[in-house]
């Protein structure tokens, strides 16, 4: 009777715990305020500075890519200049990327630096699923609409109205002041989010910013029992075609 290699046999038994103990998968914050996106934007000029049309942000071993719109959010690569409110220049929920009106320009041309109506930012995720978003400088008076891909380089679809800064909204909450909190539904992937300004009748222009993302590692297919017979059944294999027969 063939038996597992030593190695196979210890691999086999630590994913079974993990699995059975419904180990969480490592987390990724990406607080744009924080992180130097590549390419680097250009030299801060007042509260922030200008970049490129897709920025690249790392964090660990993760990235995501944000791109610029200068209306609603598009499946994929930008049409326009994103701008970057850094911290600690920048308090938390003033901090983070936006489109300008000037949106050609190479300085912060606006005095907050922010998503402008009707534009919009977007964040698609290279390496994994976002979990989490955080929406800041939403003020009294300000709004915002909410867009996710639930595939990679998919149409956008909006959740919910427009969101105010009372943050009622799916996934909604409020995480503190001028700040918006989303989180995905349980089970349900998201590849990218996407946040537009919008400006409603009788109230100030919308400017807000996507300040923030978290990621985690891709779902395994067949999660669960079936994803754990599966793969016992690929180790199984591996150790049967490296067992050598002994003479």
């Amino acid at each position: 009777m063939k038996s597992m290699t030593p190695v196979a046999a210890t691999a086999l038994a630590g994913l079974a715990v993990s699995l059975a103990a419904g180990a969480s998968p490592a987390k990724a914050d990406f607080i744009f305020g924080q992180l130097t996106p590549t390419p680097a934007c250009g030299p801060v000029s007042g509260v922030g500075s200008v970049c490129g049309i897709n920025e690249t942000f790392t964090f660990g071993g993760d990235t995501v890519v944000a791109h610029g719109f200068t209306g609603a959010p598009g499946p994929a690569a930008g049409n326009v200049n994103l701008t970057l409110k850094p911290t600690p220049l920048n308090v938390l929920a003033e901090s983070g990327l936006g489109v300008q009106a000037n949106n050609t320009a190479t300085t912060c041309t606006d005095p907050d630096c922010e998503i402008l109506p009707p534009q919009s930012v977007s964040v698609t995720a290279s390496t994994g699923i976002i979990t989490d978003a955080l929406i800041g400088s939403v003020q009294a008076g300000e709004s915002f609409e909410f867009f996710v891909q639930s595939a990679l380089n998919r149409a956008c679809t909006q959740l919910g109205g427009v969101i105010t800064n009372t943050c009622i909204g799916p996934g909604f909450s409020v995480a503190g002041t001028d700040l918006c909190r989303w989180d995905a539904p349980s089970g349900q992937t998201r590849f990218g989010v996407a946040v537009e300004a919008v400006s409603t009748a009788g109230a100030p222009l919308g400017d807000v910013l996507l300040t923030s993302v978290s990621t985690v590692p891709g779902p395994i297919v067949g999660a669960g029992l079936p994803g754990l017979v599966m793969a016992c059944g690929g180790l199984l294999v591996l150790a049967r075609r490296r067992r050598r027969p002994v003479v």
